[in-house]
């Protein structure tokens, strides 16, 4: 080994050796320095290409009407902005939401023809869902508020729709409480305040009925805003945090779910859980509903004598989508569509009229890894499948992955963070990452969902700023099970878990490709 050789094998061993002290000190949140002034700004939109920020130069308490709006380019990676520029555009305010107040915000999930808003009435903000008339792309319905919130005490800012996979429809709400005596009138299924404006979590399984306060990024503080990103992140509105002054816009690499959830509770079927559609007061029978997950038939449904279709079958932690087979009853063309569980408790309602009846819902609000989707900001290129390679024997670093699924863990989220700081100081060098998957299930499967394991783990290295041209994924599908892990890693006991993983290979660009780092 020549010397530079030797010298960089010391420098990886270091890293190594130090990634779980850098975790520890790697700061949770970044600042978008282009977009923070003295002033308040908040971001409140994004369209994976541009942050939306509300920028106020006075004390704005909880009247953002006067604030101006700008926009701010994304670059290389999504903490990372070009100064903002004033943009006209405000929310289209409609006759029928006046009962919402000063409309604030507005934000609308396309997919569901929901509207989510924040209005001023009396000095308070509050939050206001609206659906869209089917069959009439102009017209939306008269607001309601959401029901979590109907006897909350106190105020209310910048609401957002989730749009992550597996959360989608989840509503990201800043709530200030009125404290009367000490006490709070809400009564939260999770997290306790830390003060000021807190971000929480609406879950739109259980009807948006419950609150989860986002404790891991939650202060004494105020947090305003909370907007989804492209990686499974977001950018946090949030002031005292060393910025610039007021409220400053910060890159949150992973916004929390709020809500612990195991595998088992996410593998389980929905044993009693029931859909019942609804003429006037009147069950329909004899409807059969098509169940798709994933762009696949999963299931015929049919309901039974009393007009109940039964769930029992489904997997709870999937995305379903229910297509009526065959046209609706002629006689009923309005219906309500009802979700229980086995208690007879409603998960949710939905409104059904016209010819097509869908539905679409969530068993279970797991937080999902990073996807890959064609609007993204990856400059990443389509990952390679060239098969096993005994080069790949020995790998710098591992982690590791659930049954059929891509997400990381916080640590090794950090981790890769840490990784990706060190090589950009070194462009000479190059990550190899190499997915894997373990020998059970669909060998085909397998080869696809390694290779989407790599891309992953790859996208979280260029998001934390290393660039493209310093990173090679591809897949390996099942046929090199892991034996022993490098030192440094903790390794799963048994064969088919240290399987299920992503491999990075630390090499010299133009080095001899067999040399091993370790």
């Amino acid at each position: 080994m020549t010397a530079s050789k030797f010298h960089w094998s010391l420098s990886v061993a270091w890293l190594l050796c130090w990634l779980p002290l850098m975790a520890r000190t790697q700061p949770q949140l970044q600042l978008l320095r282009a977009a923070a002034t003295a002033a308040d700004e908040v971001v409140v939109g994004s369209d994976m290409d541009h942050v939306v920020l509300l920028s106020h130069s006075g004390e704005a308490g909880e009247n953002w009407m006067g604030a101006e709006t700008r926009m701010a380019r994304i670059t290389s990676a999504p903490w990372k902005v070009k100064m903002p520029e004033v943009w006209g555009h405000v929310p289209q305010r409609r006759e029928i939401w006046a009962a919402a107040g000063e409309i604030l915000h507005l934000d609308i999930d396309p997919a569901e023809d929901m509207a989510v808003m924040t209005g001023l009435a009396e000095g308070k903000g509050r939050i206001w869902l609206s659906a869209r008339r089917r069959g009439a792309p102009d017209s939306w319905r008269q607001p309601w508020p959401v029901p979590a919130l109907l006897d909350f005490a106190g105020t209310c800012a910048f609401a957002v729709f989730d749009d992550h996979p597996d959360r989608e429809g989840d509503l990201l709400v800043a709530l200030r409480p009125a404290m009367q005596r000490g006490a709070e009138t809400l009564v939260l299924a999770g997290g306790q305040w830390k003060g000021g404006f807190d971000i929480a979590r609406i879950p739109r399984r259980g009807g948006y009925g419950q609150v989860w306060l986002l404790d891991e990024i939650n202060s004494a503080a105020d947090e305003m805003a909370l907007v989804p990103g492209p990686d499974g992140g977001g950018w946090l509105s949030t002031e005292r945090l060393r910025g610039k002054g007021g409220i400053d816009p910060w890159w949150c690499p992973l916004i929390p779910s709020g809500i612990n959830l195991t595998s088992d509770s996410l593998d389980a079927l929905l044993k009693g859980h029931t859909l019942e559609v609804f003429c006037g007061m009147q069950p329909v029978l004899g409807l059969r509903w098509k169940a798709t997950a994933e762009g696949r038939a999963v299931a015929d449904l049919s309901s039974d004598e009393k007009g109940l279709v039964s769930l029992d079958m489904l997997k709870a932690g999937r995305r379903y989508i229910f297509e009526l087979e065959g046209a609706p009853p002629e006689d009923c063309l309005q219906a309500t569509a009802v979700w229980r569980d086995p208690t007879g408790a409603v998960i949710r309602r939905w409104s059904l009229d016209g010819r097509t009846w869908r539905l679409s819902f969530l068993t279970a609000l797991p937080l999902g890894g990073w996807r890959t989707a064609t609007e993204d900001l990856s400059k990443l290129p389509e990952p390679q499948f060239s098969g096993p390679k005994s080069r790949w024997n020995h790998p710098d670093w591992v982690v590791f992955h659930r049954v059929g699924k891509l997400s990381l863990t916080p640590r090794d989220q950090t981790q890769l963070r840490a990784l990706a700081q060190h090589l950009k100081s070194r462009p000479e060098d190059v990550v190899h990452i190499v997915g894997h998957a373990s020998p059970d299930g669909n060998p085909q499967a397998n080869v696809r969902l390694a290779a989407e394991r790599a891309r992953h783990v790859a996208a979280q290295l260029e998001f934390a700023g290393l660039p493209s041209a310093q990173i090679r994924f591809e897949g390996m599908g099942d046929e090199l099970p892991l034996k022993e892990c490098p030192p440094g890693v903790s390794c799963p006991q048994g064969e088919l878990e240290r399987s299920r993983r992503t491999e990075l290979h630390i090499r010299i660009a133009n080095a001899a490709i067999g040399t091993s780092m370790q």
